[in-house]
């Protein structure tokens, strides 16, 4: 929001101040003099006053389904913890890394998705209540394995095969959203089909569409 600086709200009083201190204003006319010379500093600070800028938070868009809303914004925080934790990794694990980074793009796919269509919510539902659990929880201990893998440990065969197995889930989660994905697109799909047709067969009704 663009905001205009109080300087000329600043000059005007000072100029009531001063006259009050300095010159006589028991009069009218003097009054009048006054205001006339405060009005001007309010006229000239106020054109070269400058405009400063303030940020406000913006309304957060509502779907108007509330436990639509909610999973929105919990898939919206499970991308943020995926994006972070792929920041973390280190040069070698950069396949595990995108394998990160494409899971939250598919996730924030599907937010926006449901953020359009609340309908949508009964198919996402096993996400919230499941999925984005266990994947923040594998995440997490991958992360933390790997600190524990950083030197040499008798147990850093064990430590690799989990790290594996931990890589293999993702692997299989990336492939299940995409799905998951793809079945809201095609839903999306059915519902402009349906509303099409509806809308051509009463175009015919009123004599409307073109034969």
């Amino acid at each position: 929001m663009k905001r205009k600086s109080a300087l000329p709200l600043w000059a005007c009083a000072t100029v009531w101040v001063l006259a009050g201190l300095f010159y006589p204003m028991y009069r009218t006319l003097d009054i009048l003099i006054v205001a006339v010379v405060s009005l001007v500093a309010w006229l000239i600070t106020w054109i070269i006053a400058p405009e400063y800028k303030e940020y406000v938070d913006a309304p957060r868009p509502t779907s108007g389904n509330a436990d639509a809303d909610a999973l929105c914004m919990q898939l919206e925080s499970e991308v943020a913890h995926l994006r972070a934790a792929a920041e973390l990794l280190p040069a070698e694990r950069a396949a595990f890394a995108a394998r990160l980074q494409s899971v939250g793009t598919v996730l924030e796919k599907i937010a926006k998705n449901l953020q359009a269509d609340p309908s949508d919510f009964p198919q996402c539902r096993r996400l919230a209540g499941y999925y984005l659990p266990v994947m923040r929880k594998l995440c997490d201990k991958y992360i933390f394995l790997l600190k524990q893998s950083g030197g040499d440990t008798e147990g850093a065969q064990t430590l690799a095969d989990i790290e594996a197995k931990i890589e293999d889930a993702f692997a299989g989660i990336d492939s299940a959203l995409k799905k998951q994905l793809d079945a809201l697109y095609k839903n999306d799909d059915l519902d402009i089909s349906t509303d099409i047709d509806v809308l051509s067969q009463m175009l015919r009704r009123d004599g409307l569409a073109d034969d």
